[in-house]
């Protein structure tokens, strides 16, 4: 069909979080939408697959059909079924299909019928084998990987990802938990898409099911000193770029709520409003939340001190039996890799006692003529 078949709106979405989806009008013959994954979709023989997809029905006439496939490379069918839609409004519908073959590279392709008029959004396909069997979980054989490394602590959601790039970006977790369809997408500072399907909520699971101490990374109150877009408060170029002066501090206490929220969503009772979204979750048990991380390799600025103090003492006062972990940051100066920042660090940890952790390793390298300090 012609492009104006398909067209992609936000009017009425299936959620305010996730507010794009594909509208599909006057199409006069059927039409197929394909995707080919990442570098292509591999399949195993005997193992079956979930297909999801939210779909509403604007159509006077009830009643959709839609025929799914896994097809290889070489144009057969691997692997099919079919969704069917019934009633108005959004529908989440869900199959199993079982693949007859083993190939890589195959595409998945949905046949919309002719004269459809729906609207389609958040369409999945995922292993029914994964890692411990969890619904929505990890790839099997990556973290059978991990899991053969005995981890001891595993962090997240990671480096940069935590402070964001600029103060809009920093990386919210709440945002990331709940009903797949209700999370928040976010673009990160490597400039790619986060659908967030792994989130907060998965994180603590994969750490229990690998015998790993959750270790979260929440921002310091302030994004990544490499930060270059503007956030919705920048006037000026102090503002626009780097640490962007901080999360203002008239705004640090809700920042400092939504910490202790997290550890609310992990450690507090089913009668708690944070712990009873866990439980509501499927996890009514708590995940026993022992460490948090308070920035990420951040520029040891007066932004970032009076900030990261204002944090530490209200962890410090409302939950002392948290340790508070944090990572140091290195700067070139008249180039040659300086250690000042870390060793004023951890004298200040050490006469203060504020600090129970903090990370620092590193290697010396040197690339033609050039040394470096590279942290691992």
């Amino acid at each position: 069909g012609n492009s104006n078949n398909m067209i992609f709106s936000d009017l009425d979405p299936l959620h305010q979080n996730n507010r794009n989806y594909l509208k599909i009008s006057g199409n006069h013959r059927d039409l197929q939408l394909e995707n080919s994954g990442f570098d292509g979709i591999s399949i195993q023989k005997g193992e079956s697959y979930y297909f999801s997809m939210f779909v509403r029905n604007n159509a006077k006439v009830s009643g959709l059909k839609f025929d799914v496939s896994l097809v290889s490379p070489d144009g057969k069918t691997a692997c099919k079924g079919r969704i069917n839609i019934k009633g108005k409004g959004w529908k989440k519908s869900e199959i199993k299909i079982k693949s007859s073959v083993s190939a890589r590279n195959c595409r998945l392709v949905i046949n919309i019928p002719a004269k459809a008029d729906c609207d389609i959004d958040m369409i999945s396909l995922f292993p029914v084998n994964t890692f411990k069997g969890r619904r929505n979980g990890l790839r099997k054989d990556l973290a059978e990987s991990l899991a053969a490394l005995h981890p001891k602590f595993v962090r997240f959601p990671g480096g940069c990802v935590a402070h964001g790039d600029g103060i809009d970006n920093i990386y919210d977790w709440k945002g990331s938990i709940g009903p797949l369809e209700s999370r928040k997408p976010l673009r990160n500072i490597w400039n790619y898409h986060q659908t967030r399907g792994l989130g907060y909520h998965e994180y603590f699971l994969m750490c229990e099911d690998l015998g790993a101490a959750p270790l979260p990374v929440l921002a310091a109150g302030v994004p990544c000193q490499n930060s270059g877009r503007k956030h919705a408060g920048s006037h000026n170029e102090i503002t626009e770029l780097g640490q962007q002066c901080g999360i203002p501090m008239e705004d640090m206490d809700d920042y400092v709520q939504d910490i202790l929220d997290l550890i609310e969503y992990a450690n507090g009772g089913v009668e708690t409003e944070w712990g009873a979204k866990r439980a509501e979750a499927g996890h009514p048990a708590p995940f026993g939340l022992k460490y948090l991380g308070i920035g990420n390799e951040d520029m040891i600025t007066e932004v970032f001190e009076e900030r990261f103090k204002y944090i530490h003492d209200v962890l410090k006062e409302k939950h002392p039996e948290i340790n508070v972990v944090v990572s140091d940051f290195m700067i070139h100066l008249q180039a040659v890799w300086m250690f000042t920042l870390f060793e004023e660090m951890l004298k200040h940890a050490i006469d203060s006692k504020e600090m129970e952790y903090i990370v620092h390793e590193y290697v010396l390298f040197e690339i033609q003529g050039w040394r470096a300090l590279l942290r691992v």
